[in-house]
């Protein structure tokens, strides 16, 4: 055991073999009774030690069972949720860079509590902090029109998010961390809150470097559309929201998520749906991440972003019959002035796939390379760093249909267990060792020193609008030129 006095009090957490780990910390008060919906009230304190040796509950979300292409998931889950894991080489003075994780999980599933620091600690001597957020209708669903007092609560989650930033302002020091070097990372809807963050003025003094892994750097203004479908669900209005039950209000979230699934046709995601998700308002993110790094020029923070190769298999499964030309049509002329391009530029790159493999691959770019792509663009138009990776090492569980899928790239950032993605790794299939030393120690160099490239890999060069430079995460690695840069340009 080891115990760290702070500003809020005497904390005790674990001793490991080369870190230390204080788990289940409380960076807000509890999210409940008149604080539902409700801003993210900051911790002030407790009495006597404070036991940081058990990992606190996840928010309220729906089990995931084990044998699909992601990880299981059956988490302890209650609407007191807004806690955080530190995982640092030791609790002294050394001021080592951190890192930041936003999980994600669709705005709806997920919690920090799935990724350990360990590694990062001891092979890059960084302090490691993961969260817990508001999810789904807790942490992503208008109500102003309610409750004037509630404006702006369709970004609660990323609220909740930058109050656990200003924890680690006020208190990393304490556990062997720099305030002054922060890096702020996340994948899927974790990016999406990194974007969102890029987003929130209130933040920007938070954070230091930026990492985006898949994001969907997309983002409607605020709607209470979803709200009013979920409102009616519960019934009774406002009062029946605060009435509710956290599974009630889980049931009713699924309930109309389903109906909305009912006999729909073949679409794309992406382009700022609405739905549970942050939103653009007055309140919280308050400018889109594009026009953010483009009005802060060469001040802009550091980025480090990308995408995998087939992100569209893990959403392509809700296209369970053949799609016919003209719902191929009818879904590309959503995101298109010229549909009739993007269709011939997909069909020339993927010649005698079916039109629903093609939607899957359009999937890809839809929900997050184009978004990722033009974040990038906006950031070297500005004048600032950023660096660009493509993943593209294919896993061979269900068949190999999946390849390079969505969060695949997770085990390897964090030098992770096999184990819990053994179904989509494939039977037999030896765990690619070097793939995973690669991506590590470049997401070690970018959050140490702002600078990803090192020896395994080489020179990582800044990403440019000319040659389009972009690192190769596969078989091995290696810098490409404008990867799939008909895709590119066909969507722009």
């Amino acid at each position: 055991m080891t115990t760290v006095t702070t500003q809020l009090g005497e904390i005790e957490g674990r001793d490991r073999n080369g870190w230390q780990e204080f788990l289940g910390v409380r960076y807000a008060e509890a999210p409940v009774g008149r604080r539902r919906f409700a801003p993210p009230v900051p911790v002030t304190g407790w009495d006597g030690v404070y036991d940081a040796t058990a990992y606190g509950t996840a928010a309220p979300q729906a089990a995931r069972p084990e044998g699909g292409p992601l990880p299981g998931r059956d988490l302890h889950c209650d609407e007191d949720c807004l806690f955080l894991n530190v995982f640092t080489p030791a609790a002294d003075a050394a001021r080592r860079p951190v890192l930041f994780w936003i999980h994600g999980g669709a705005y709806t599933a997920g919690s920090g509590d799935a990724y350990h620091g360990g590694s990062f600690a001891t092979t890059g001597d960084i302090v490691v902090v993961t969260i817990n957020y508001r999810l789904g209708a807790l942490g992503f669903m208008e109500l102003g029109h309610l409750d004037p007092a509630l404006t702006g609560s369709q970004n609660n989650g990323i609220r909740d998010q930058v109050a656990a930033l200003q924890w680690v302002q006020d208190h990393i020091e304490h556990f062997g961390g720099d305030p002054d070097q922060v890096t702020i990372c996340g994948e899927s809807a974790g990016a999406g809150s990194v974007a969102a963050i890029l987003g929130t003025p209130v933040a920007d003094k938070l954070y230091h470097r930026v990492i985006a892994q898949s994001a969907p750097v997309s983002f409607a203004p605020t709607s209470t559309d979803h709200a009013d479908l979920i409102v009616a669900e519960i019934g009774g209005g406002i009062d029946g929201l605060r009435a509710a039950t956290p599974q009630q209000l889980l049931d009713a979230q699924v309930a109309v998520a389903e109906a909305q699934a009912v006999d729909r046709e073949p679409m794309l995601i992406g382009g700022g749906r609405g739905g549970l998700r942050p939103a653009l308002d007055s309140h919280t993110v308050t400018r889109h991440p594009v026009d953010a790094v483009r009005d802060l020029g060469p001040l802009a923070k550091p980025l480090l972003l990308g995408t995998n190769t087939d992100e569209g298999t893990l959403f392509g499964f809700y296209l369970t019959g053949e799609v016919t030309d003209e719902q191929l049509q009818t879904a590309v002329a959503e995101h298109s002035d010229d549909p009739d391009e993007v269709i011939a530029t997909y069909r020339a790159a993927h010649p005698g796939e079916s039109n629903r493999r093609l939607m899957v691959h359009m999937l890809t770019d839809t929900m997050f390379r184009t978004g990722s792509l033009q974040l990038a663009s906006s950031q070297v138009e500005a004048g600032g760093d950023v660096w660009l990776y493509h993943f593209t090492w294919a896993s061979q569980g269900f068949g190999g249909r999946l390849g390079a899928m969505h969060a695949l790239e997770i085990p390897f950032v964090w030098n992770g267990d096999l184990d819990a993605w053994a179904a989509v790794m494939g039977e037999g299939q030896p765990w690619p060792d070097d793939l995973a030393e690669r991506m590590h120690h470049a997401w070690i160099g970018f959050i140490r020193d702002g600078d990803p490239s090192h020896p395994g890999i080489g020179e990582w060069p800044n990403y440019d609008t000319t040659r389009r430079p972009t690192m190769e995460f596969g078989v091995t690695s290696g810098i490409l030129e404008d990867p799939a840069g008909d895709k590119r340009t066909v969507w722009t």
